[in-house]
């Protein structure tokens, strides 16, 4: 898949070197630069705390403030976004509703972890079945949110492990480096792939997408796989520098 190409969320075109610049200093450690959040884990404060939800919001204008890092939720409208969120939560009772129609989360959803950070679930994009107006009136609200949330660090991508790469994965990436926001792409669903293709699909998609090495995490809501990494991931992103300051 082509990346630096038109966004999805109507950004200008951003050149193939300046896609490769950005993912150099946005996706790879360039160093250890604090951001003057308190060191915690993250994974033990959200099986402590679990995920805790706040409000739901139609304008970003309207969220509330805080001093914690924020961490927003970002991928296709029937990747497992919410399903994700609850496997994350590590929590029986469900925070984020999972409906079996692409496209319901039509709110920016936010919740919060504890002492550690702020979570943000974004309407999905690519298959929700609304109408034109609708849909610009998300991309205006989700475009707000992106650039003028002060304390937003980081954005979870999720991707399906069962798919080529697609071509809507890699604007919203384009557009997140666009934005200086660190991306962590997670590759969901994995527990419906054999052992022997998981290498094999991981490796196809850190290609297509141009991602770094260590990137996309194997995920599965059902197993648990990749839970700790992502929490542990995201800790090291938004404490360590690398996350947008």
């Amino acid at each position: 898949v082509k990346r630096a190409s038109v966004c999805c969320l109507a950004r200008p075109m951003v050149s193939l070197s300046a896609a490769l610049l950005a993912r150099s200093v946005l996706l790879l450690p360039t160093g250890a630069r604090r951001v003057g959040f308190a060191t915690m884990s993250w994974i033990k404060e959200v099986d402590r705390s679990g995920v805790t939800f706040v409000n739901s919001f139609t304008d970003p204008a309207q969220m509330p403030r805080s001093t914690l890092p924020e961490i927003t939720l970002v991928g296709r409208s029937n990747v497992g976004k919410s399903s994700a969120l609850n496997c994350l939560s590590g929590r029986r009772k469900k925070v984020a509703q999972v409906s079996k129609t692409p496209g319901r989360t039509r709110l920016i959803n936010l919740f919060s972890v504890g002492k550690a950070c702020m979570i943000t679930d974004l309407p999905g994009y690519g298959f929700a079945k609304v109408s034109v107006e609708m849909q610009e009136e998300w991309r205006k609200n989700v475009e707000k949110y992106l650039r003028l949330r002060d304390n937003l660090r980081a954005a979870v991508v999720f991707i399906d492990s069962q798919r080529e790469p697609q071509q809507v994965d890699a604007q919203i990436l384009d557009f997140l480096m666009y934005n200086e926001i660190p991306a962590l792409v997670v590759a969901t669903k994995v527990d419906k792939l054999k052992s022997s293709q998981l290498q094999p699909c991981m490796a196809a998609l850190r290609k297509g997408l141009q991602l770094s090495p260590d990137q996309p995490i194997p995920f599965s809501s059902v197993t648990d796989t990749g839970r700790k990494e992502v929490w542990n991931y995201l800790e090291e992103m938004c404490t360590s520098g690398n996350g947008r300051t």
